[in-house]
């Protein structure tokens, strides 16, 4: 019992380590809905967990960036995890076909409901792709 409730408290704060003011759903319908309907950007995260190093990449660079903080508070996240064949993910295959149509983890789309509009799939993590990612993510907040 000790170690569940462990395991439940880790995964709570390395949840929340990423999220800084966005409210992480697990389906799309629930995290679609919220954000058109308050006109919210909707930030898809594509996340297999299979590469550490490039996940601590990405919330240092990306999530832990001020462009990110400054658009976090008007958004609604919403979390695919894996590309397998779980139930899990047969309920979000719509969204991951749609979205990120090559499947490729981790990567991230963003949707601005308010302007309709939409970002490119970021799907390569070089310092120039984040930073480009960066300064379009700051346009979509004007």
């Amino acid at each position: 019992m000790k170690n569940f409730l462990a395991l439940i408290i880790i995964c709570l704060v390395s949840s929340s380590s990423f999220s800084q003011n966005i409210e992480w759903e697990k389906d799309y319908p629930t995290a679609l809905k919220k954000a058109q309907e308050r006109k919210k950007v909707l930030i898809i995260y594509f996340n297999d967990r299979t590469n550490a190093s490039m996940e601590r990449l990405i919330k240092k660079e990306i999530f832990k960036s001020k462009a990110f903080k400054d658009i976090s508070k008007n958004s609604t996240g919403l979390l695919i995890e894996s590309p397998d064949n779980t139930e899990k993910y047969k309920f979000n295959s719509r969204v991951t076909s749609g979205h990120n149509p090559d499947k490729i983890f981790p990567s991230i789309k963003v949707i601005n409901y308010k302007t309709n509009t939409r970002l490119p799939l970021l799907k390569e993590f070089k310092p120039s792709d984040i930073e480009g990612f960066l300064t379009q993510l700051k346009k979509l907040q004007k």
